[in-house]
């Protein structure tokens, strides 16, 4: 509405100023001295003068225009207007402070008998008698209209700032932007023709000639005076919050505003834009990967050794590298946007977890087409992809630390890529959908499209965007779960594993922070410290926006406006003439500082402890072996059984045994054998001893008879046989002579012819017969008389053998010789048979201890071998009792001594604690790498007498020491923290 078109002047002079204490406080800047008008609600608040303030002050539903204005006039005289209030209260209802209604028709006040004015039967007090009142619950002011720079606030004008843009845009909407204040407003056609009529016709005008109400006419209002858009106005900085934990998982960290650097430097970079210069990047890039790929198990192995060779030493230089690589990642963005004629307000870090990266707001990228914002965004993504690429080639021609570092880099690059381009996130991924999809707010449009389809409401999106939606909805609420539960569960079992009770101690305190009651700062001065007049610099610095969020953000509710209703009845709760403090909050603090007093003197317990790991006792466990090889055949027990000692657990076979009792069988039963045929030659012996030695007798006759003959012969005693062979011969001798004379002479008979020549050969073959056979006799006397030396010979040595070989005592002992060492080897055999046959009943593997079966999966170990040495079947322990070794700090282990009890949490039922003791403490500090500083260990014992603890369990053991103030105890935790032998000198 427009104040004094559709009123008379004496009907708008008569309206009660309303009470708009409940939605809105009047305050004051510490740093600025701004006056300013803020919202109870919401982060929006409004720069004012001190006349404004001063007028607002009295906003309290008890005074009229007129008196106001009076008032007013009265305070600054000819400094204001005649119209001051009606223009104030036009404002309030231009920013959204104040509605009206063209059906509210506000009762004139009327003159009482008792020279009051009444409104409503209501009684308003007059403004003279109440000056005193007026000037305790108005602002201290005077003088201020003798400053020279003091001048009232000007009436807010609905018309656009001149800067401000129309930016068409291709999906059929409009960006209104603001190039001063870097803010936008996207709008549809009938709003942009409200927008433009501003100022040009009234309100009441502008809504009908554009078919809107004057509800959505005065919400578009205060979106223009939120960001700033109108002439007057200034975007709503947002207020300062109370801090809290959630804060350092993610914050920003403004450093400067790039845009004059960039805007310098663009002109050179031109050319990186064209499309020679896409076409060679895109074949680099391509060239690359596909060598890369080609690659890769050289890439994965060079990985394997660096982490292999320096471990953790490569996280350093590799976080320095990814810094590096974000921050081209942030000015390949700016560049881009540069390049496009857009605004890069503001260059920063970020911390994410408390890991530190850059950021660039370009925010203006939404003035840009479809395809330009999908280059602004994809181009911090480019130029990752350049990056690794180009490490890759420099990994493939250098050595040495040049290779490490260009391997470390091309890692950097890839790692950031993959974690920048998750679409669920609000990074360069989801950014990236935005821009391809053109749904400005995907997610909360996805989560805002759920709930309307679950309350029922009509969905105000284009049906093209309806199944975007739809999935990208439960992807991102699945993915934000995920995260944020994931981060809890760590934060909150590392806080409580290892910081227990500071972790208590400071949500504590913050929890008193965060909800103890803070004033508002209030407009207040006095005569020591009278206001200056307000600078005419902008309250507040242009809106921050997130990196790449979108600025158009969802509608926000209207927050609640004062009606001009002269009937209200609240009172504003005036700012006082100098700050004190109330006496609500002195008792509070009194209450506090009693309650801590309090609290610190209850005793507590101090421990010490640490996450641990349950295993079996010493002494109360075993493992079961099998004493040779074998094949497992049949187990009778399974995992968690309890068991009996001697109890059958499992029946082994081992063929090797089975084949060395058979040969040992068959060895005693050939030993038995020849055991047999010992003894039956010992029988034959004997025999064979009296048949030789009959033998022997007569052989010694034989050769007695024998060497009597050769002696003889010797002596010229011939034989018989050799006189028969002598006589013969002599016989032969002498026919010779009887032949030769015969010969001679038939030969001579034959010369003279008396006889044939057959005759004389006859003769002559006689004789030559007669000679060979008086030598052949000779021979055989020979011959006889060398028989009879050499038979006389053989009996004397077959006599002497015969002697030797028959001889009693060696038949014997050789028999007897034979029969023990047969004894001996079948006593040998049947000690050996007995031992396999106890390694055999030793196959049948029983428990050595009462206890449970720990081994899990004993069916798979079924027809398996089990080797002595190498493996065991299964183990049994005792669990009415548990150990664990606790890790303590080595300055804690003076509150550790034997025998003190310990509470033993387990993670499978935390919320169950099981009692245990210090059975003792290790005697060694132990200083290992992994471990920051030196540790002491203590072995506990803990009571499963319930059974449901098993070896393997973790969970978090506290070992109390005693019982102390709780003032004492914090006094112990700040010198666990703090290292004071440091600076102690005795």
């Amino acid at each position: 509405m427009q104040v004094g078109n559709e009123l008379t002047a004496k009907e708008q002079q008569d309206w009660i100023c309303p009470d708009i204490s409940p939605h809105w406080q009047l305050s004051q800047q510490a740093s600025s001295k701004q006056y300013t008008l803020r919202s109870r609600h919401d982060n929006r608040y409004f720069p004012l003068s001190p006349a404004e303030v001063y007028a607002l002050s009295h906003f309290t539903g008890n005074f009229t225009v007129t008196q106001l204005q009076q008032q007013c006039q009265k305070k600054y005289s000819s400094a204001i207007s005649p119209n001051f209030i009606l223009d104030l209260w036009q404002k309030l209802i231009t920013i959204g402070i104040l509605t009206s209604d063209e059906s509210i028709t506000p009762n004139p006040p009327v003159e009482t008998d008792r020279g009051q004015n009444i409104n409503n039967g209501r009684e308003i007090p007059n403004p003279n008698p109440s000056q005193p009142q007026l000037d305790n619950q108005i602002v201290d002011t005077d003088n201020t209209e003798h400053q020279p720079n003091s001048h009232p606030a000007n009436p807010l004008k609905l018309q656009l700032k001149s800067c401000v843009q129309w930016i068409p845009h291709s999906d059929g909407y409009w960006i209104l932007r603001n190039p001063e204040d870097i803010t936008f407003l996207q709008v549809d056609s009938p709003s942009k023709a409200a927008i433009n009529q501003l100022g040009k016709h009234p309100p009441a005008d502008i809504a009908k000639n554009n078919n809107l109400t004057l509800e959505q006419l005065r919400y578009l209002l205060q979106l223009l005076t939120a960001t700033g858009m109108l002439t007057g106005t200034q975007p709503a900085k947002p207020a300062k919050r109370k801090f809290t934990p959630l804060q350092l998982l993610f914050f920003k960290v403004p450093l400067f505003n790039p845009d004059t650097w960039l805007t310098r430097h663009i002109t050179k970079l031109h050319w990186i834009w064209t499309r020679s210069i896409g076409l060679i990047l895109c074949f680099f890039l391509a060239f690359s990967l596909f060598i890369g790929l080609s690659q890769r198990p050289e890439i994965l192995l060079t990985g394997q050794q660096l982490v292999a060779n320096q471990g953790i030493s490569l996280l350093f230089p590799f976080a320095l590298l990814a810094m590096l690589v974000v921050t081209l990642h942030e000015l390949g963005h700016a560049f881009t946007l540069k390049h496009y004629k857009g605004i890069v307000p503001e260059f920063g870090l970020l911390f994410m977890f408390l890991m530190p990266a850059a950021y660039t707001n370009t925010t203006d990228s939404y003035c840009l087409s479809r395809f330009k914002r999908i280059l602004v965004v994809g181009a911090g993504i480019i130029c990752q992809l350049i990056i690794a690429a180009t490490a890759f080639w420099l990994w493939q021609s250098s050595a040495n630390w040049l290779a490490t570092a260009s391997y470390l880099l091309m890692v950097a690059a890839l790692f950031t890529i993959a974690l920048n381009l998750n679409p669920l996130a609000k990074f360069d991924g989801y950014y990236l959908a935005v821009a391809l999809t053109g749904i400005n707010n995907l997610r909360t449009r996805s989560f805002q499209f759920y709930r309307n389809l679950l309350r029922r409401h009509p969905s105000p999106e284009p049906r093209h965007n309806r199944l975007i939606l739809a999935t990208y909805a439960p992807f991102s609420l699945l993915y934000i779960l995920f995260v944020f539960s994931s981060i809890f569960t760590l934060i909150t079992n590392w806080t409580l594993t290892n910081i227990p009770f500071w972790t208590i101690t400071l949500l504590t305190l913050w929890a008193i922070y965060y909800y103890f009651p803070q004033k508002p700062t209030e407009v207040h001065t006095d005569k020591k410290n009278k206001p200056k007049n307000p600078s005419p610099k902008p309250l507040c610095e242009p809106l921050r926006f997130p990196l790449r969020t979108s600025a158009f953000q969802k509608k926000p509710q209207p927050q609640p406006l004062t009606t001009m209703n002269p009937s209200q009845p609240l009172q504003l709760a005036p700012p006082t003439s100098k700050p004190h403090l109330p006496l609500k909050q002195i008792a509070i603090l009194l209450t506090i500082a009693t309650s801590l007093s309090l609290i610190s003197l209850i005793p507590t317990s101090f421990e010490v402890g640490g996450s641990v790991e349950l295993e079996t006792r010493q002494g109360a466990r075993s493992i079961v072996r099998t004493p040779i090889a074998g094949i497992i055949t049949k187990i009778y027990v399974k995992p968690g059984q309890t068991v009996q000692p001697g109890q059958i657990l499992a029946q082994l076979s081992s063929l090797e045994l089975d084949r060395e009792i058979a040969t040992i069988e068959q060895q005693l039963v050939q030993a038995h054998q020849v055991l047999d045929n010992a003894q039956k030659q010992r029988i034959r012996a004997e025999a064979q001893l009296v048949e030789v030695q009959a033998i022997a007798e007569a052989m010694i006759a034989k050769t007695r008879r024998e060497s009597l003959r050769a002696k003889a012969l010797t002596q010229g005693k011939l034989t018989p046989d050799i006189q028969v062979l002598n006589t013969q011969r002599q016989r032969l001798q002498e026919r010779i002579p009887e032949l030769q004379e015969k010969l001679q002479r038939y030969h001579q008979l034959y010369e003279q012819g008396a006889i044939s020549r057959n005759r004389r050969d006859e003769v002559e073959s006689e004789l030559h017969n007669v000679e060979s056979n008086l030598v052949a006799k000779t021979q055989e006397i020979a011959a006889a008389k060398q028989n009879q030396t050499d038979t006389a010979r053989d009996l004397q040595t077959e006599t002497a053998s015969q002697f030797a070989a028959i001889d009693a005592s060696e038949m014997i002992a050789q028999a007897e010789s034979q029969m023990i060492t047969q004894q001996q080897a079948i006593a040998t055999l049947k000690n050996r048979l007995s031992e396999l046959k106890t390694l055999k009943q030793n196959l049948t593997l029983r428990s050595p201890i009462a206890g449970v079966i720990l081994t899990n999966d004993l069916d798979l170990r079924q027809n398996q071998e089990l080797k002595p040495t190498e493996d065991f079947l299964l183990e049994i322990a005792e669990l009415s009792s548990l150990t664990a070794t606790v890790d303590i700090k080595e300055e804690d282990l003076e509150y550790v001594e034997n025998h003190k009890p310990v509470t033993f949490r387990p993670r499978q039922a935390k919320l169950r604690p099981y009692t245990a003791t210090v059975q003792r403490i290790l005697p060694q500090i132990q200083h290992e790498p992994s471990q920051p500083q030196p540790i002491a260990q203590v072995e506990i014992v803990v009571d499963n007498s319930d059974g449901k603890l098993y070896p393997g369990a973790t969970g978090y053991a506290k070992i109390y020491s005693e019982r102390i103030p709780l003032y004492q105890r914090l006094g112990r935790e700040l010198m666990r923290l703090v290292p004071l032998e440091r600076f102690l000198w005795r």
